[in-house]
């Protein structure tokens, strides 16, 4: 073990002259002599600007085999002296230039972000045994912790992996970086760093370290990096535009690294902040390399060259970019909340990593996990290894979640988007609708509903979503007088619940084409009606029969939920009372809340909105009348809220089949529909390419994402770092430990 001098950070020289090593015998000794004692160290992956503090370098002796452990027993024994406890000023460790350690009350003190906690130690003759004491020692021993085995004997090796897993703590992923890192309502991560200790005592041949998460939190994946370029362009003109695309395409030509190219985006992105107000027009380049950038440019410039003179512009290119000369501007705003069914596996799978600090604030309001139904849209490696489940099984386990999983699934998603406009870029909608359940999600997300969260109990718990709705129907069995699955019946007496086989078909029909049909089949219904398609519901064999008859096919989307047809209406009173819930003292007057059911956009009190959601849940839907509704209170830019674009392609072929719509003064005027997300594609690509949509239309926005992002990954390039894995741009949140 070496220990060398080293200057601290406010120039007084800290001599920790090389001390004698110590024997195996002796270090495991020292990691016993630490249980009994409580322990709460601090860990940060940068050194803290602290000019006053005392510094001490300890090295990590890779020449011995128990290098790493020394150096760990050493700055242990450093911050637990008593001289160094009466002393006034802070001390900090410096472990071979890779974690900086200090006692976690004087990380405190100096309002100190640890990216994690030393808090309990452990030896045993195995890792597990070792883990359980570690557990214990640090008060955790309730807990399940992420466990890194490490098995090298190389002492910088075992530091590096002890470095990654803060990193992975900090960056709340998990421990392979695949997925966002979960953890249970009000229970910080715990993680557990296990290695082989020493051949010669087999009693103790393996150490463990458990950390837990501190309070700052890093971005893993970076909005913007090389590989995610996004260039904005403001202009007076389309020929002022036209101008500023071959000059932008010069400069990038002329540069000759990836450093260079992300401080020419990082002075558009400043240069476009500060000139935006006086700009009528925008151009969004983005591109997934500078080459293609370069290319994006040049294309952009030709369509304009090739468009005819006054002619409106309307590009957009499959990579993001796009431009229109007649922006939409924001008044016309609106968020579109999708209904049940459009989840699926693994969707935003990796949003988390972009935004650690306001999946923070999500995990500080309520259970993420539950809110998101996370064991079910993301199952880890780790969790199907256990469950004995491959990659394609967890799949089907997210696609066959019940319509109460979805539901809330649905909302949480609506819910965590909406906040992510809001408080990330400051995009704030004019008016608000939503499809079917989607106006439950309108409600929870736009701070209209005071406790939004309770909801999930109520909804995993409901007799509505499990029995009555969907599950045994039983507001069908009702309804058509069947035997009920809890035994009472409807003209039955042998207490057996009456088979239903229940299905809903996507069919490209109109309702005049379907409803002359219905009178042979009662039990059959037209559910919701969306443009040139309608979903019919309901007896399966009715419905298969009722479209052959109609002469139309069926797509079957082998979803049992009773929602939108007549049989609903049996539980019309238990819906409202559902969703009767208190609202918050400061509701949002800016925001027009559209609703399928009323004419006018609806009044701001629980009866009015209870009343809006059981009529909407119960009744038929037809989303095309809403589009059109919404048009007519203003609505230009509708932006689905939640996973993938179903509603969006909806919504566009809904205002094509009528254009040209009318305004109030009866003159044409286009609307837009946007997609947050489109299943398949990268979700920062799709949420980068909505940005660039809603910017070209006028929308404002903060560029405090942007800016953040692109320094980060100029940091990281400029160290030599991967851009995803730099340290720089921690974001500082004042979460604290949850206990």
């Amino acid at each position: 073990m070496n220990l060398s001098p080293h200057v601290a950070t406010g120039g007084a020289l800290i001599d920790t002259a090389a001390s004698k090593a110590l024997s195996a015998a002796q270090l495991v000794d020292a990691v016993k002599a630490r249980q009994v004692l409580p322990l709460r160290i601090a860990v940060l992956l940068k050194a803290p600007n602290m000019p006053e503090a005392d510094m001490q370098f300890v090295t990590v002796d890779n020449s011995h085999k128990l290098g790493f452990e020394q150096a760990l027993a050493t700055a242990a024994k450093l911050l637990s002296a008593p001289e160094i406890e009466a002393n006034q000023k802070c001390v900090i460790i410096n472990l071979a230039d890779t974690l900086w350690l200090l006692p976690a009350l004087d990380a405190a003190k100096n309002a100190l972000h640890p990216h994690a906690f030393i808090n309990g130690v452990g030896i045993a003759a195995n890792s597990q045994d070792a883990v359980n004491q570690a557990l214990v020692h640090a008060k955790r021993a309730h807990l399940k912790p992420k466990v890194l085995q490490v098995n090298c004997e190389c002492a910088k090796d075992k530091l590096r992996r002890l470095a990654a897993l803060v990193t992975a703590i900090a960056q709340r992923q998990t421990l392979d970086g695949a997925e966002y890192w979960f953890c249970d309502f009000h229970q910080s991560r715990v993680a557990a760093f296990s290695n082989t200790f020493t051949q010669t005592a087999p009693q103790d041949a393996h150490q463990a370290i458990i950390l837990t998460q501190g309070s700052a939190v890093i971005a893993a994946k970076p909005l913007l990096n090389q590989d995610r370029l996004w260039l904005p362009l403001g202009a007076e003109s389309v020929n002022n535009l036209q101008a500023k695309l071959a000059s932008t395409a010069r400069i990038f030509s002329g540069l000759s690294t990836p450093l260079e190219g992300l401080n020419a985006i990082k002075r558009a992105l400043s240069e476009y902040q500060a000139n935006s107000a006086s700009a009528p027009l925008t151009a969004v380049v983005m591109a997934t390399s500078f080459a293609a950038l370069k290319a994006e440019l040049n294309a952009m410039a030709q369509f304009i060259e090739a468009s005819e003179p006054n002619a409106p512009i309307s590009y957009k290119t499959p990579a993001g970019s796009c431009f229109t000369s007649q922006p939409l501007g924001e008044q016309g705003l609106s968020f579109v909340y999708p209904g049940v069914g459009t989840v699926y596996p693994n969707m935003f799978k990796h949003l988390g990593h972009a935004f650690p600090a306001l999946y923070s604030e999500f995990e500080k309001q309520g259970d993420l996990q539950a809110m998101l139904q996370s064991q079910l849209i993301y199952p880890t490696a780790d969790e199907n290894a256990a469950n004995g489940k491959t990659s394609a099984a967890a799949n089907v386990t997210a696609q066959s979640m019940s319509l109460s999983e979805l539901a809330i699934s649905g909302v949480g998603i609506s819910y965590m988007l909406t906040k992510l406009l809001e408080k990330e870029f400051n995009i704030k909608p004019k008016l608000a609708l939503g499809y079917s359940m989607g106006e439950a999600s309108m409600w929870a997300s736009l701070n209209v509903w005071q406790q939004p969260h309770s909801l999930i109990d109520a909804t995993q718990t409901s007799s509505l979503f499990t029995q009555d709705i969907s599950g045994a129907l039983n507001c069908v069995r009702k309804d058509w007088q069947l035997t009920q699955a809890n035994g009472q019946t409807g003209g039955h007496t042998n207490g057996q619940a009456d088979e239903i086989v229940w299905n809903s078909f996507v069919t490209r029909a109109t309702p005049n084409e379907l409803t002359p049909h219905l009178k042979d089949f009662p039990r059959a219904y037209i559910a919701i009606i969306q443009g040139d398609t309608c979903v019919v519901a309901g007896c399966e064999a009715s419905c298969k029969a009722m479209l052959k008859q109609a002469g139309k096919r069926g797509i079957a989307s082998n979803k049992v939920t009773a929602m939108h047809t007549p049989p609903a209406m049996q539980i019309i009173e238990q819906v409202k009372q559902f969703y009767h819930q208190p609202l918050m003292a400061n509701l949002p007057s800016e925001i027009k809340f559209i609703t399928a059911t009323e004419a006018e956009p609806i009044m701001l009190n629980p009866d009015a909105i209870a009343q809006s959601i059981a009529d909407t849940f119960c009744h038929q839907l037809d989303f095309t009348q809403l589009i059109a509704k919404a048009y007519h209170h203003g609505s230009r830019l509708f932006v689905e809220i939640g996973a993938d674009r179903q509603t969006s392609t909806l919504i566009d072929k809904i205002l094509a089949s009528q254009a040209p719509l009318q305004n109030v003064n009866n003159q044409p005027s286009p609307a837009h529909a946007i997609a947050i997300n489109a299943k398949g594609a990268d979700e920062s690509i799709s949420l980068l390419k909505c940005l660039a949509q809603l910017l070209s239309h006028r929308v404002s926005m903060s560029f405090a994402p942007f800016m953040d992002s692109i320094e980060q990954a100029i940091e990281g390039l400029s160290l030599g770092l991967d851009a995803d894995l730099s340290q720089a741009a921690a974001h500082l949140i004042s979460e604290g430990e949850p206990h």
